[in-house]
């Protein structure tokens, strides 16, 4: 009885599962390898001392927008806060897209994009990338166009792939389509290159950026979106409200009040990469992908024996060796050399 009411487009959704095996070496889910908490955890706990939890927090997170406005360098009018960009995606395609309609991306991308248009009864169109990742700009043009999409999302640098979209292709997307152009900058602190400064230009682009990633935060799930005044205020009609919790919006702005310190660990990571890729190069049977971000896609006719030897050894590596656009393909995430040398070392043993 209860299984006829669920939305027939629900049965057609994948769902998102997270392997729960035991784990000594974990490079699968592009996080920030140091916990950055151990440096700031007595300025944390000071901070949290005298915070009222039986009140809700606040519901626009204004403290930690004012923050994040000054890293960002726009106005806290032009940021919303979200539990996870995730959060942001969804209370996009909810504001801009009804049953039916268009939602254009490239393809492969992040999943979230087609599972919440899929969820909202929107259609998903991907204009795939060519064998070596490269975004087919023209193309996503043209389909927007013809489509009369309503969203299009741009991933830069994309996950999984890593690929870099030029600022230049991008800009020429939003001035080419009618559409709302997300920028999708989850892994902007690895690359340095942005759209931020173009919100105020147009007023058809959001751009998207997190915690999670290169600043240590993905516990704590803080996404924000970057957007004109007008398109926040359709999106803040649509947000839930107290989405932020207390403790979230504490630590957020703990940690933008110590960006210098992340900035450390970001440069950290980025030498890691060189050497990774440098290294990943030296090794037969395997293709390296260039990289923006702090992640690296390999693809090898061995893929699957070395994801499913790496696991045995209990060391994870994301798996995308199943899926047609990137067979063959294992994502790698840049840890710290040590987490690097024993990747390498097993490399060596298997291939």
């Amino acid at each position: 009885m209860m299984l006829s009411l669920v939305k027939k487009n629900i049965y057609s959704i994948k769902p998102y599962r997270i392997s729960k095996e035991y784990i000594h070496t974990k490079l699968d889910a592009n996080e920030n390898p140091y916990n950055l908490l151990d440096i700031l955890k007595e300025k944390f706990i000071e901070n949290i001392d005298n915070l009222n939890i039986n009140r809700y927090p606040d519901t626009n997170s204004d403290e930690l927008r004012e923050l994040l406005a000054e890293y960002v360098d726009v106005k806290k009018e032009n940021i919303l806060c979200g539990n996870g960009s995730d959060e942001i995606i969804q209370v996009i395609i909810n504001t801009f897209v009804d049953k039916d309609e268009y939602v254009i991306t490239h393809s492969p991308t992040f999943s979230m994009y087609k599972i919440f248009t899929n969820i909202a009864g929107g259609k998903i169109l991907e204009v795939l990338s060519n064998s070596s990742f490269q975004i087919n700009v023209d193309e996503i043009i043209k389909e927007a166009k013809f489509k009369k999409a309503k969203v299009i999302f741009l991933c830069n640098p994309n996950n999984p792939t890593g690929t870099v979209i030029s600022k230049e292709e991008i800009e020429r997307v939003i001035r080419k389509t009618e559409a709302i152009v997300v920028v999708d900058e989850a892994y902007y602190e690895f690359l340095g290159e942005t759209v931020v400064d173009l919100v105020n230009v147009y007023d058809n682009l959001i751009v998207l950026r997190t915690l999670s990633k290169a600043f240590a935060l993905a516990g704590a799930r803080i996404g924000y979106g970057i957007a004109s005044e007008k398109i926040m205020d359709v999106l803040y009609r649509v947000k839930p409200p107290y989405n932020l919790s207390t403790f979230s919006q504490e630590i957020g702005k703990l940690f933008i009040e110590n960006v210098d310190l992340v900035k450390n660990y970001i440069q950290k990571i980025k030498e890691e990469r060189l050497f990774l890729q440098k290294e990943l190069k030296k090794i037969e049977y395997i293709e390296v992908f260039p990289t923006g971000s702090n992640f690296v896609l390999v693809r090898s006719e061995k893929a699957k024996r070395i994801v499913e030897e790496f696991k045995k050894e209990g060391l994870s590596i994301r798996d995308f060796t199943k899926e047609d656009l990137l067979r063959n393909c294992f994502r790698i995430t840049v840890g710290t050399r040590e987490e690097s040398n024993r990747l390498l070392e097993l490399f060596k043993k298997v291939v």
